[in-house]
């Protein structure tokens, strides 16, 4: 074989291989199913709107097909948490109905989301 058919033979198995490596990175299940819901379990506490807070517990386990989440001491919306999911960048919070209340995304640590009324809410892992 000469030097060009066997840079070109190189060239075309590389290509494929590039080509194969991309369509299963795409492919990967759960790729955009956002993070592992263990990676959010346990207790936090959530600040909105300058109040003292209220404490939530994330768990792992499902009821009716939903990630289960337990609110104490929660007011106004926050109070109607039942459930929670993750998502692509962060985690949400949703209602009985299964209605997301509000979305958060990871900031340094901690999660900040803002309700359908703009107030800003913030959410902490609680350290037992």
């Amino acid at each position: 074989m000469t030097g060009s058919v066997l840079m070109s033979a190189f060239a075309s198995r590389t290509a494929t291989s590039l080509l194969v490596i991309i369509a299963m990175l795409f492919a990967a299940p759960g790729a955009d199913a956002g993070p592992a819901p263990g990676q959010f379990a346990g207790r936090w506490v959530i600040q909105s709107g300058g109040t003292d807070g209220c404490t939530l517990e994330l768990q792992s386990e499902r009821s009716g097909g939903r990630l289960v989440a337990r609110s104490k001491g929660c007011k106004g919306t926050l109070a109607s948490v039942r459930a929670w999911k993750p998502v692509p960048r962060g985690l949400s919070l949703l209602d009985k109905d299964g209605i997301t209340i509000v979305t958060f995304e990871p900031v340094r640590g901690i999660l900040f989301g803002r309700l359908v009324d703009g107030t800003l809410v913030a959410m902490r892992r609680m350290h037992d």
